[in-house]
Parts: C-alpha cells; sequence; structure tokens
C-alpha cells in the first residue's frame, strides 16, 4: 500500500508539473490571466474520481520589498479515496511584477507524509535554495527567466501555439534544474466536464521525470490547452504504469 500511495503521488505531481511547464516566451506583455481567477479540475485513475485541484490568482503582494503576482494550488484527495491515500498540498507562488521570473515558491504537505518546502531565489547571484522545515540544501545555479512548477502554469499560457511548434523552457524546484520540452501535435476539438472546446493538443518530453516514469515502459503525457486568448489546460493526461491519471477541466471563475 506504501508503494501504491508512493506511485500515485509521483504521477500527481508530475501532472501538475507537467501543467506548469509547457511553457514560454519571456517578456510577452499581455497576459492571459488576471487577478481574481479560479480555475477547478478534477482528478482522476482511470474511471475514478479521485480528488480535485483548485488555481488561482490572488491579489498583487510584495516579496523581499519587490511587488509580486501570487499564486495558489490546492490539491485534495476525496474523502473514500483519503481511507488509502490522503493528499492535502498546497502550493504558493510569487513572481516578479514583470512576471519574468520566480521569486519564491512554497509548498505545504499534509497528511502521512509531511513536507514545508521553500525554494528561495536569488537574482544577483542567479541561485535557488530549497529548503524543507527549515533546513536548507546548498543553492543550485539557475538560468535567468526560470520559473518553478506553480508559476510557470501561467507563463504557458502566454505562448502562440499558434507559431510555436517546438516548446522549451527552464524550470526549477530547487532540488533540480531542466529544460522541458515539448511539441504542438494538432488541433482536436474535446469534451470535458465544462463544456466543448477547441483546443491545441501538446506533447511533453518526459525523460527528466523520475519515480513511476522510470519504471514505465512507454509512459506518455498529453496536455489539451483552449486554442483561444485565455490558453486554459482542460485536461491532461499522465499515462504510466499504474494506469492513466486525469485532469479535467470543471470550472473558470
Amino acid at each position: 500500500m506504501k508503494k501504491a500511495r508512493y506511485h500515485f503521488n509521483s504521477v500527481i505531481l508530475a501532472g501538475v508539473l507537467i501543467f506548469s511547464t509547457l511553457l514560454s516566451h519571456a517578456g510577452e506583455k499581455v497576459l492571459p490571466f488576471s487577478i481574481g481567477e479560479h480555475i477547478q479540475y478534477t482528478v482522476r485513475w482511470e474511471m475514478i474520481k479521485a480528488g480535485e485541484a483548485n488555481f488561482q490568482v490572488h491579489d498583487t503582494t510584495t516579496v523581499n520589498g519587490e511587488k509580486a503576482y501570487h499564486f495558489t494550488l490546492e490539491v485534495k484527495s476525496y474523502s473514500y479515496v483519503d481511507m488509502f491515500y490522503k493528499i492535502r498540498d498546497r502550493h504558493e507562488s510569487f513572481t516578479d511584477d514583470a512576471f519574468c521570473q520566480s521569486l519564491l515558491y512554497k509548498k505545504t504537505q499534509s497528511g502521512k507524509d509531511k513536507k514545508q518546502a521553500e525554494v528561495q531565489f536569488d537574482w544577483v547571484a542567479n541561485t535557488a535554495t530549497y529548503s524543507n522545515f527549515g533546513e536548507k540544501r546548498d543553492p543550485i545555479e539557475v538560468p535567468l527567466k526560470t520559473f518553478d512548477p506553480l508559476s510557470s502554469f501561467y507563463k504557458m499560457r502566454t505562448l502562440d501555439f499558434k507559431t510555436d511548434s517546438n516548446l522549451s523552457f527552464s524550470v526549477t524546484d530547487g532540488k533540480k534544474k531542466f529544460i522541458q520540452k515539448g511539441d504542438v501535435i494538432k488541433k482536436e476539438k474535446i469534451t470535458v466536464p465544462s463544456g466543448t472546446f477547441d483546443t491545441y493538443v501538446i506533447s511533453p518530453q518526459v525523460n527528466h521525470f523520475s519515480g513511476v516514469f522510470k519504471k514505465s515502459e512507454d509512459p506518455s503525457v498529453k496536455v489539451w490547452i483552449t486554442a483561444d486568448d485565455k490558453k486554459i489546460p482542460v485536461k491532461i493526461k499522465v499515462k504510466v504504469f499504474i494506469g492513466s491519471i486525469i485532469f479535467d477541466l470543471v470550472s473558470v471563475k
């Protein structure tokens, strides 16, 4: 059972990360999101609804004296799933006011496997420093215009999918850094709980992911993103050896 929880958690977190790392042109001035936006997804394991994920854009704030965008993601499992696998995760992200790079990232994980992680970005030294419950790792070097897993979900939405068929972007969780690459495969009309949408289908590379991806013979990921100015991901499907984990858009407010 412990291994099952670990594999399922790996897929959930990778799904969130992939949502957030099919990414962007830096310097894009017109942003497709606004303060107050709330996007909700259901998370299912094959046909079993397992939980939900909620993304929100909050009022701007300050980080180390610098004006910043503020984003949150909350992921939780449903009560009947809690009996064998409980998820109560909260992610917080802060970016610079120009929306060019991350300033701070936090993750709180409750339940059996607790975590209180933080990633501090230093753009003078070009480093990211990861800590958990205050215990710091050595800083890692990161290039300018690097985003954390949550804020890059929003950065992704600045892409022009009509002209960019090859996508790449620098991302870090404070422990490792990599260039997430992906391709625009095609356009497709898709129906999810919130309605029917014209979308672009994106296929990211998954070779840099570990855990359950390494254990799978032929893992794959597909993301469907609306072909409009909002560029909202309406579905993501992660296929690994334990089955498929699917995020479906429920509502946008």
